[in-house]
C-alpha cells in the first residue's frame, strides 16, 4: 500500500494513503528495520498534523500507538486530573485535593499553551475574593507547577506548553506567612453558622466543631467510619494510608451524636447525593455575610477549638492526639492510657469539645447545631 508524505516532525511523518482520504503517522523502527504506519483516525489534514506535531513535541519515539490512544492534555483541568494519583501519594495529599478542586473550578478551562501571567492573576484575585489567603494561593499554584512538570516528564504534555506560573510570595514570605485561617471566637463562629444557606455546609461545620479536624478528613468521611457500638469516629477511611497529618480515632462527643444518626450510607457531606469537594467557598461567603473582620476559613474552627481546649486545661498531649498533630505514642504504657476502647479515652478533650459547641450554640439564632433537622 503506497503512502505519500505530507509533513515531517521529528522521527514521525504525516502520511496519506494514495487515493484514500484518511491520514496516518509513519515512523521507521530501527530494531525491525521497517517503517510502520498508524491510523490517525481523521481525514482532516490540520488535525493530523496537530497529532503528529504533538507526538514529536512530547518526545515520543518508536511505535506511537500507545501515545495516540492517550487523550492529549491541553487544559488546566486535564493536567490536574492526570496528576491526581500522584497528588494522593504526597505528604500534603489533603491540601493537594482541595487545591486541585479550587483550580479546576476557577480556571479549569484555561489552555496551558496560551496561559499568560494575567490568567493566573485572575485566578489569584478570584481566590482571594473568596477569602483564600495569598499564601494559600501560593501553595495552590505550587500544586499546578508539580502537575505540569509531571505531565511533561510522562510525555503527556509538550514541554513548550508548560506555562510560566507566577510566584506571588517570595521564599522568605512563604516561609513566614501563616497559611491557616485566623482564630475565631464562639460568637463569630455562631454568626457565620447563621449565614449558612445549605444543609451540606451546616453538616460539615458541625462535624468540624465536634472534631477540630482538617476539612479534607470530614469531606472524605463516610458513615462506615462511625462506630456506634463503641461510640467512636475513625477519621481515616478504610484503605487510606496515614500521612504526617494524622487522622485520629475520636470518641463521639454528645453534641455530635445526634448528627451521626439516621444517615444514608456513603459520604456524610453530600450535595445532590454526590460527595462534596470543598466548602471553603461557601464558608467564606457566610463569614462575609456575617460581616466578620476577614481571614476566616474552615481552618479557623480547628484553631478555635485547639485554643479553647487550652483554656479548659486539657493536657497538651491530649490536645495533640485529638487534633492529629501527633500519632498515638509508641510507648505501650501511654498507648494503653490513650486506647480508644477505654471509657476515659481523651475524656477531657471530649468534655472541652462539648462545652465549646454548647457555647457556640448559645449564640446561634437561625440554626440549631445541637439537633439535626432530619430528627425533628
Amino acid at each position: 500500500m503506497a503512502y505519500k508524505e505530507i509533513a515531517t516532525y521529528g522521527c514521525f511523518k504525516v502520511c496519506q494513503r494514495v487515493g484514500k482520504p484518511h491520514f496516518y503517522v509513519g515512523t521507521y523502527l530501527v530494531d525491525t528495520q521497517k517503517t510502520i504506519y498508524r491510523s490517525l483516525h481523521t481525514t482532516d489534514a490540520g488535525e493530523a498534523i496537530d497529532q503528529v506535531r504533538n507526538l514529536a513535541a512530547r518526545g515520543i519515539t518508536g511505535d506511537p500507538v500507545s501515545a495516540l490512544a492517550q487523550k492529549p492534555l491541553r487544559t488546566v483541568a486535564e493536567v490536574l486530573d492526570f496528576f491526581k494519583p500522584y497528588a494522593a501519594k504526597h505528604k500534603s495529599a489533603e491540601f493537594a485535593g482541595i487545591a486541585i478542586g479550587r483550580m479546576v473550578r476557577l480556571m479549569g478551562d484555561q489552555l496551558l499553551q496560551t496561559a499568560v501571567p494575567d490568567d493566573f492573576d485572575r485566578f489569584r484575585d478570584a481566590a482571594v475574593g473568596e477569602g483564600i489567603s495569598l499564601s494559600t494561593v501560593h501553595r495552590t499554584l505550587t500544586i499546578l507547577r508539580s502537575a505540569v512538570k509531571t505531565a511533561v516528564k510522562n510525555r503527556r504534555l509538550p514541554s513548550h506548553h508548560l506555562p510560566y506560573i507566577p510566584y506571588y510570595l517570595s521564599k522568605n514570605q512563604a516561609r513566614s506567612a501563616d497559611p491557616k485561617g485566623r482564630v475565631m471566637d464562639p460568637e463569630e463562629i455562631a454568626a457565620a453558622i447563621d449565614q449558612l444557606d445549605f444543609l451540606h455546609l451546616l453538616i460539615a461545620v458541625v462535624y468540624l466543631l465536634n472534631t477540630g479536624s482538617r476539612i479534607g478528613a470530614i469531606l472524605d468521611a463516610t458513615t462506615a467510619q462511625i462506630d456506634h457500638r463503641y461510640n467512636l469516629f475513625d477519621l481515616n477511611p478504610p484503605g487510606r494510608l496515614q500521612t504526617d497529618k494524622w487522622r485520629p480515632v475520636l470518641p463521639i462527643a454528645d453534641t455530635l451524636a445526634p448528627w451521626t444518626q439516621a444517615l444514608a450510607p456513603g459520604h456524610i457531606v453530600t450535595w445532590h447525593h454526590e460527595p462534596v469537594g470543598e466548602i471553603d467557598t461557601g464558608f467564606g461567603a457566610a463569614c462575609r455575610r456575617a460581616k466578620l473582620s476577614g481571614g476566616e476559613n474552615t481552618y479557623s474552627i480547628r484553631h478555635a477549638l485547639g485554643r479553647y481546649m487550652q483554656t479548659r486545661g486539657v493536657a497538651p498531649l491530649e490536645i495533640s492526639l485529638w487534633l492529629g498533630h501527633i500519632q498515638p505514642p509508641d510507648s505501650k504504657e501511654t498507648t494503653t492510657i490513650y486506647s480508644p476502647f477505654r471509657p476515659d479515652y481523651l475524656l477531657k478533650a471530649k468534655m472541652a469539645v462539648e462545652a465549646f459547641v454548647h457555647e457556640i450554640a448559645s449564640h446561634c439564632r437561625r440554626h440549631d447545631i445541637l439537633n439535626p433537622p432530619w430528627l425533628n
